[in-house]
């Protein structure tokens, strides 16, 4: 029974690890290739920028969205009031995204919990089955892989912050973004 205990508990564990390693393979954007090319949009056509932020919501990318949604909500092209509405916009997203990750790392720490009850749960029998091991191993090796990760997004969220809001502010202020029309009265 101990040894059915302990497959089933390495098995849920690599289960939670795995999903949450296929998200990071799917949301994976570079901060060193992406940054020129939001920067660009953001010197060119704001209003793209605004749309290719859209497609990054577990990155940085969702705080400039954000941020730049605001900004244009303010309608305003004096740079102190822009400057007022999208760093709080872009703080409190960028707080979501690395949540977000949070949250993912603690369901893989409760996987890491069930492979490595699996561990000892094998070993009270003499030893573990080397599939348990196996699994074990690669729970953890999955959840170093998604610390590291939301330790990038964290550095991509505080240097985005630094170099790429900054350009969201003066695209407003340069009357590089186009208002939306206002909705009929």
């Amino acid at each position: 029974m101990s040894t059915v205990a302990s497959y089933g508990l390495a098995i849920v564990g690599f289960v939670m690890m795995a999903s949450a390693v296929a998200r990071t393979l799917a949301s994976n954007l570079k901060y060193i290739y992406t940054r020129p090319l939001l920067i660009n949009a953001l010197r060119t056509n704001a209003n793209h920028a605004e749309q290719l932020c859209r497609t990054g919501p577990d990155s940085y990318f969702s705080a400039i969205g954000a941020a730049i949604k605001t900004g244009a909500m303010m309608r305003s092209r004096d740079p102190a009031i822009v400057a007022k509405a999208t760093v709080p916009a872009y703080d409190a997203a960028g707080v979501m995204v690395s949540m977000g990750w949070k949250q993912l790392l603690a369901r893989v720490k409760l996987g890491a919990l069930a492979a490595g009850g699996a561990v000892v749960i094998g070993a009270s029998k003499g030893a573990p089955p080397i599939a348990v091991i196996v699994l074990a191993v690669g729970v953890g090796i999955g959840f170093l892989w998604l610390y590291f990760y939301k330790v990038e997004v964290d550095r991509c969220i505080i240097l985005a912050r630094a170099e790429i809001l900054p350009e969201v502010d003066s695209a407003f202020a340069g009357g590089r973004y186009v208002f939306p029309p206002l909705p009929p009265t």
